[in-house]
């Protein structure tokens, strides 16, 4: 039974769309006030951005300190619309399957993306949305392309300076650098539906 279980646990998280790089930088996620955690949270989100990076972070001292790290964690982001998706399910958590703020998998939340941010209605699977639009080389890839890893099992979509947005299984919905060594290593294909 036991053997029978840990296959079971081990075969879903080989599916699901997941990443295994670490989170390298504290996420903030605010709570309906618009406030960003207690005290407590933002300093422990302080100290970890400091063990992580090895240098002190630049938080303005006059500013809510989750407002201004959460503006730079976007800031990357080169298309205005694509910024405003991102701000609207920044830390929401993955679930298979999943297709709202309660949880989201990688394909929900591109078809989310392209809904909100072009107007354009996607498939809902990671399997056929590997086949929509053309092939593009990696070396050409432009804000708004489709993104695909782990033998297209898993989808972002790029927003420029070498970063891509998706639903990860470890950090909820995020941004992630192509040249980190996980994504470099697990890269299938670049697609263009725009």
């Amino acid at each position: 039974m036991f053997k029978q279980i840990l296959m079971i646990t081990a075969l879903l998280a080989l599916t699901a769309c997941s990443s295994s790089v670490d989170q390298t930088h504290a996420r903030y996620q605010s709570n309906k006030t618009g406030s960003y955690g207690s005290k407590d949270e933002v300093q422990l989100n302080k100290f970890i951005v400091n063990i992580r990076t090895n240098q002190p972070h630049n938080f303005g001292a006059d500013e809510n300190d989750a407002a201004v790290f959460n503006r730079k964690s976007h800031a990357v982001i080169a298309n205005k619309k694509l910024s405003q998706v991102f701000q609207e399910w920044h830390g929401t958590r993955y679930r298979l399957g999943g297709t709202g703020k309660r949880g989201i998998d990688c394909s929900a939340f591109m078809r989310e993306v392209f809904e909100q941010a072009f107007g354009m209605s996607l498939p809902r699977s990671t399997s056929e949305q590997r086949h929509i639009g053309r092939n593009i080389a990696k070396s050409q890839l432009k804000v708004g392309d489709l993104v695909f890893f782990r033998r297209n099992n898993h989808v972002g979509v790029y927003i420029g300076e070498g970063r891509f947005m998706h639903a990860s299984s470890r950090q909820g919905v995020t941004i992630s650098s192509l040249s980190e060594s996980y994504w470099a290593r697990n890269y299938t294909q670049s697609r263009r539906v725009l």
